[in-house]
């Protein structure tokens, strides 16, 4: 039944995708975005072996706006990173790698609406499961792919 839900919801972004004409990296954050979403729902981790090869791939695809590409990683990422910082327990280290990865197909412009709205969509887990934590990994991908693909 996972594997069905998982196939499902990898087809949907992908027509989505394909539909608005979206660029490359829509398709690499809905592969790896469906995948990861699983896992942190399931297990609330991120596995390197996932977060690390989507980051490179993201930078590879954004590899033409080299400059902005790890700008935006940096300030994403390391505002995450500060957040881990100061509160460990509100986030988890792989929200933090997967931020850096993220960071670096989104505009600078972007940034706030992205952690916006990937703030909402993890409340948005934790209402919806009635518990006080949820993992922040979905709603990271989620926003991201949104801003990147609509």
């Amino acid at each position: 039944m996972t594997t069905a839900l998982l196939a499902l919801a990898l087809s949907s972004l992908w027509t989505v995708a394909q539909v608005l004409d979206a660029p490359p990296t829509s398709y690499a954050l809905a592969a790896f975005g469906v995948l990861l979403t699983a896992i942190d729902l399931r297990h609330h981790r991120l596995p390197d072996a996932l977060t690390l090869p989507l980051a490179v791939t993201l930078l590879a695809l954004e590899f033409h706006r080299l400059g902005a590409a790890v700008l935006g990683a940096v300030v994403f990422g390391g505002a995450h990173l500060a957040i881990r910082r100061w509160r460990p327990a509100v986030m988890g280290g792989g929200d933090v790698k997967l931020a850096f990865g993220l960071g670096a197909v989104l505009p600078v412009p972007s940034l706030l609406p992205a952690a916006i709205l990937s703030s909402a969509v993890t409340l948005a887990i934790a209402a919806l499961r009635r518990a006080r934590q949820a993992p922040h990994g979905p709603g990271l991908l989620a926003a991201t792919w949104a801003l990147t693909t609509l």
